[in-house]
């Protein structure tokens, strides 16, 4: 399996992530940690988007992360395909 996403540039395999929330301004972002072990920090979002991607990290595999845009995202799967 490759550690990019296919079709993308910037874009690599996390091993884990970080969240972190900040109340006080409302806002939050990721630590990616990547294949290599080099831990990459988003920037912040806001609390719709933090979400969206939390759902991903949680519920997805494997997930590849763009850390300069805090974008992730999984590679193709069968329809129906159950989750491990």
């Amino acid at each position: 399996m490759p550690h990019h996403a296919q079709g993308t540039t910037g874009w690599t395999k996390l091993n884990s992530y970080q969240a972190l929330w900040d109340p006080k301004i409302d806002l939050g972002k990721f630590y990616f940690t990547t294949f290599q072990g080099k831990r990459e920090e988003t920037p912040y979002m806001n609390a719709e988007n933090f979400a969206r991607v939390i759902d991903i990290l949680r519920n997805e595999t494997p997930v590849y992360g763009n850390s300069t845009t805090g974008s992730v995202t999984t590679q193709t799967e069968s329809v129906g395909e159950e989750e491990s």
